[in-house]
């Protein structure tokens, strides 16, 4: 069995094309019994795509693809506007719950070009988080672009020692992403010097194969580019789909168990969210008023001063 791990969706804003229901019901339909939404630096898709996911009888896995700070969330440096990517997944409530902090604390604090987190706040709420080293823009993968390997040997462990067996090294084959097959020697390495699992991922922003046009028009509209501008950035072939457990296992025959492992981290991933009752904020009210006495009290108050 595989599992999706790394997916974009309409909520992916002006970046990923696939309809929530589409995108459950394609799961369905080649096989598969669970996925997970990997959205940019946002959430806004997880309650929906939960319950959608729960009424077509699969597994959902809310997560996100963070963006984290070179240095410190705080500063706002122009040499840092590209902050590095994050696959990470909630691997049961807790982890929901923190992942919810995350990204709103990366809107609050971190926001500069892009939500941003760094380790700092990551360490404060890694409990119930599975991470995976991203996308080619992600910290480890840049250092092996880079050939420092030293940097990427050190970053790696630093989040294994964090995460323990919930860090894994993300393997992807992109046809037009030239520092792939450096990336990957490179995840082959660290792999081996401080035994840090693989797992397979195909980075998703459209549902069906013959979606990429349609993405190609989106990725226009984002950077305010016409399609016939023969310099501007593009995905230049269509493997950005929901490829099948077969296409995505024939990807890999050398090392089989980065397919088995997204099964392992979607057996892991139990998250379970009740909406049966209401869940609002415990607001402490001074002086011993009611919560309706003192917003009252407030309003007053504000009113005197218009």
């Amino acid at each position: 069995m595989f599992t999706h791990l790394h997916v974009h969706t309409e909520y992916s804003l002006i970046d990923g094309l696939s309809r929530l229901e589409d995108l459950v019901l394609r799961t369905k339909e080649l096989g598969m019994d669970s996925i997970a939404i990997t959205d940019h630096g946002a959430m806004y898709g997880a309650i929906d795509f939960y319950q959608i996911a729960k009424k077509h009888g699969v597994k959902p896995i809310i997560g996100c693809e963070m963006y984290v700070a070179p240095d410190s969330r705080h500063e706002r440096n122009p040499a840092n506007k590209s902050p590095f990517h994050m696959t990470v997944l909630s691997h049961n409530k807790r982890g929901y719950d923190n992942l919810v902090k995350l990204v709103s604390k990366s809107n609050l604090e971190g926001f500069y070009y892009k939500p941003r987190i760094d380790r700092e706040i990551l360490a404060q709420h890694s409990e119930g988080l599975v991470i995976m080293s991203g996308c080619p823009s992600g910290e480890v993968p840049r250092a092996l672009i880079a050939g420092d390997m030293d940097r990427a040997r050190a970053a790696a462990a630093w989040y294994k020692e964090l995460l323990g067996d919930r860090y894994f090294l993300e393997l992807m084959s992109h046809g037009d992403v030239p520092e792939l097959p450096q990336i990957n020697k490179g995840l082959y390495e660290l792999h081996k010097q401080l035994d840090i699992p693989f797992v397979a991922t195909n980075d998703s922003h459209y549902t069906h194969q013959h979606h990429a046009h349609l993405q190609d028009i989106l990725i226009c509209i984002q950077t305010n580019t016409n399609v016939e501008d023969e310099g501007r950035l593009r995905m230049e072939e269509d493997s950005y789909y929901l490829r099948s457990p077969q296409e995505m296992a024939a990807l890999w025959p050398e090392v089989p168990e980065a397919i088995t492992n997204t099964q392992r981290i979607a057996e892991m991933c139990d998250l379970e969210l009740d909406f049966s009752r209401m869940r609002l904020p415990q607001y402490p009210v001074p002086g011993g008023l009611t919560a309706d006495e003192y917003l009252a009290q407030i309003c007053h108050e504000a009113l005197t001063r218009l």
